[in-house]
């Protein structure tokens, strides 16, 4: 109704005003009559100025503020999902309550933002993720969008967006050559609704899902120091490493030339996250693959070096991790790499394969065909440290 009322008064005062520019012509023989109708039609044209100054569109918002709120009411008031296309993500902080509250209802939140390249940023994402948020980093300018996408999941002509725009306000020179001090922004942003802008929530929406699946999950990395002490617990939940000494087992750097594999091939569906992961190392400044916590949307979770057993010969077997260490080997230039060493363990499972010999595979093989000669009495179940340390963070 008020809107309504509105368009009325803009049509009238249009129609008014345009006939009031004629009434000195037709109404020529009472002066007084038609400079009363002109004086009506430019106070039409008046109103209808002033209606334009002070009405506001209530899908436009401007000022940081006001577009901090819309943002704000968008990212914690949908039901089924998020999906935000974010820079530093310095909203994280001052909204993690309520996203966490979504989260635990069962909200998915997605957010493309840049890699954590400074501490600020990196506790920025530290927060989503301790929130139970997803996130995927891009490199650079990538993303030029700025904004969120709503319930778009839900069906057709479902969703809401919002886009957000922040410009520099111009500075002010003082002196020659020297900047003014005011570096703040004006921000602006503009929400889109399924009744008037179902096309472009439906774009926004298909154009992160196509940036979102190029894009490996995010993922912070820290380094952990582990002591003999560590490491001898972790270990000893295999039962063929329960008889080690302290003396058996440490961490070394060795040639990637030098390693031979338990295995004949490595499943080509594995090498992406392996991938991921070494570029993670690489970022976060972290050797390859010297022992961290990876922080993920699912937890903590500790990641030890590949293992590697020496055998009595000089020789360097990998029993677990081969699929990081062949990403490793075949696509960079490292010489050398962070291994969990062991000594004394007994038999192997399988006879050693050179790692030039090792082949790609797009199945999983069984194992008496991945395992030169295997000897499934000596086959080492390195899923139970995965089990150990999975029960134990748990318990924390």
């Amino acid at each position: 109704m008020k809107q309504r009322l509105v368009n009325t008064i803009q049509w009238a005062a249009i129609a008014v005003g345009i006939t009031g520019m004629t009434l000195d012509k037709l109404i020529p023989v009472n002066r007084t009559i038609a400079i009363s109708a002109i004086i009506a039609s430019f106070a039409a044209f008046t109103v209808l100025v002033l209606l334009q100054l002070v009405r506001r569109d209530p899908n436009r918002f401007q000022g940081k503020e006001k577009v901090d709120l819309a943002w704000r009411t968008v990212l914690t008031g949908a039901d089924s999902s998020v999906e935000v296309f974010a820079g530093d993500v310095s909203w994280a902080r001052q909204n993690k309550s309520a996203i966490a509250e979504r989260t635990r209802a069962g909200t998915s939140i997605l957010v493309l933002c840049r890699w954590p390249s400074t501490p600020v940023l990196l506790g920025q994402v530290r927060t989503l993720l301790e929130a139970g948020v997803e996130v995927k980093y891009y490199d650079g300018e990538l993303v030029k969008v700025r904004g969120l996408v709503a319930d778009a999941r839900v069906g057709l002509d479902q969703g809401t967006a919002l886009t957000v725009v922040k410009t520099p306000k111009p500075r002010i020179t003082l002196t020659p050559g020297r900047p003014g001090t005011d570096s703040s922004f004006d921000y602006e942003a503009r929400r889109y609704l399924p009744d008037q802008d179902i096309n472009y929530i439906a774009m926004l929406h298909q154009l992160f899902g196509s940036i979102w699946a190029s894009l490996p999950p995010g993922i912070i990395l820290d380094r952990r120091k582990l002591s003999a002490n560590d490491l001898h617990q972790i270990l000893s939940q295999i039962p063929h490493y329960r008889d080690l000494t302290l003396g058996d087992i440490s961490i070394e750097k060795l040639s990637c030339t030098s390693l031979q594999s338990c295995c004949k091939t490595v499943k080509t569906a594995k090498l992406p996250s392996a991938a991921s992961l070494i570029d993670g190392y690489q970022k976060f400044g972290l050797d390859p693959f010297e022992p961290c916590v990876i922080e993920s949307s699912r937890g903590q979770r500790l990641m030890l070096p590949p293992i590697v057993e020496r055998q009595s010969d000089g020789r360097h077997v990998v029993v677990d991790g081969m699929h990081r260490i062949y990403q490793l080997v075949t696509h960079t230039d490292s010489q050398q790499v962070t291994c969990l060493v062991i000594t004394n363990a007994g038999p192997l499972p399988s006879d050693p394969v050179p790692f030039k010999d090792v082949r790609l595979s797009s199945t999983k093989k069984q194992r008496d065909e991945n395992f030169p000669n295997y000897r499934h009495e000596h086959f080492r179940d390195i899923k139970a440290i995965d089990r150990y340390l999975a029960d134990k963070a748990g318990r924390s």
